[in-house]
């Protein structure tokens, strides 16, 4: 779990913060008091290199020369239009014990055979909504697809989520491999003439086979 160093603030003056390299934001959860905190704008923004919007982190928090950890997690973030960079954050403060819903991010790795072979890897979904305590709650959902063939996907029921629950219908497909258009409309037009030739041997057999009957039919008579 990674570690974020905090201080408490008073209220306003968060302009005076930014301006000092601090980014205000504030604490609360179903339990507990909000709480107005500061963090430093680049330990924030290295946090946020290395974490998902499903990471739980230990929130250190500084007040009067004491400091007390906090499991949260990062609820919403303010950004600057104009630099991108953070403005406001909050965090969130879950109750021991209590579920969580949260969307936990997906990471592809892997080179599919179908992509090999021509396909294109298509990812319908960037995440999977989960429902399950805190502690159970995966950072990142990682799918290999290096097995994956042309036409073949990877489904939610799939997924091995451990003790959380995917709010997913089991058979949702979240990643998959398909062909690319010329290829899908050569596949189509080689199934078209294939038909069309099996018809045609039919027609030839029926032809035939009347053609049989008539000459039958004349000898008898």
């Amino acid at each position: 779990m990674h570690t974020l160093q905090v201080k408490t603030r008073p209220s306003g003056k968060a302009n005076a913060l930014r301006l000092q390299g601090f980014v205000p934001g504030v604490v609360y959860g179903p339990s507990i008091e909000s709480t107005a905190v500061a963090v430093e704008r680049s330990a924030l923004q290295a946090l946020f290199a290395e974490i998902t919007r499903s990471s739980r982190i230990n929130l250190a928090i500084s007040s009067e020369g004491e400091t007390k950890d906090m499991d949260v997690f990062v609820k919403v973030v303010d950004y600057d239009p104009i630099t991108d960079e953070p403005r406001h954050v909050d965090f969130y403060h879950p109750d021991t014990g209590t579920a969580l819903k949260l969307h936990v991010p997906i990471k592809v790795v892997g080179e599919s055979v179908g992509v090999k072979s021509g396909g294109i890897l298509n990812v319908l979904f960037d995440s999977i909504r989960v429902h399950g305590l805190p502690q159970d709650i995966p950072h990142l959902i990682t799918i290999d697809v290096s097995d994956l063939d042309m036409g073949e996907g990877v489904h939610v029921g799939e997924i091995d989520l451990g003790d959380v629950e995917a709010m997913m219908p089991a058979e949702r497909t979240l990643v998959t491999v398909i062909a690319p258009r010329g290829l899908a409309m050569e596949e189509e037009e080689a199934e078209l003439e294939e038909g069309e030739i099996e018809g045609e041997g039919e027609e030839e057999g029926a032809d035939g086979a009347a053609e049989g009957a008539e000459e039958t039919a004349a000898e008898g008579a």
